[in-house]
């Protein structure tokens, strides 16, 4: 059976103070990670260490072959949101949110954790960071009469003859009478 990647940070024997995170693993390895994302997960950032607090300042990283909705192309996109994370060590208040579904931060770890995994945290901070409306770079600021001209209306209108123009299906000519003043 296939192990899956973790994105984990090891926080053993760490004093107060300011840490480089670098963290990597390939999105076909992590558990649960949208078909989207292809390559490499990278995630580089800070972690601060304050008493029992652990904050991150993260970066991730991660290519997204998507569809672009206009012209069909297949395109690879980079995906980079930015997360904040806040965890604390509490073992009573760990073992109180263990069963919540969708805890909110600070997260709560044990008091005992030798290291945090941020794989949920950082694959739905990507998922979430999909464009909803995916175009190509190249068809970007472009309207569809300039990609597709021969489709656009106005184009096909300019192109017409005047003979062309003119001759509406008889259902509908009364509806060239109505005027909107």
């Amino acid at each position: 059976m296939e192990t899956k990647a973790l994105l984990s940070i090891s926080i053993k024997a760490l004093q107060d103070g300011k840490y480089p995170v670098h963290l990597s693993a390939e999105a076909s390895m992590l558990d649960g990670m949208f078909p989207e994302f292809t390559g490499e997960v990278a995630v580089h950032g800070t972690l601060q260490k304050l008493g029992k607090r652990y904050i991150l300042q993260l970066r991730a990283e991660c290519d997204a072959e998507l569809v672009c909705d206009l012209s069909g192309e297949q395109f690879i996109e980079r995906v980079t949101p930015e997360l904040t994370l806040s965890y604390v060590a509490n073992t009573h208040l760990f073992l109180e949110q263990i069963h919540d579904a969708d805890p909110i931060q600070p997260y709560y770890i044990r008091e005992d954790d030798m290291a945090i995994d941020i794989t949920d945290e950082v694959r739905q901070e990507l998922a979430v960071n999909l464009p909803l409306k995916r175009v190509a770079p190249q068809y970007r600021n472009k309207t569809l009469g300039d990609i597709f001209p021969e489709f656009d209306a106005d184009t096909e209108q300019s192109n017409s003859t005047p003979s062309e123009m003119h001759s509406i299906d008889p259902r509908w000519a009364a509806l060239g009478n109505i005027s909107f003043q």
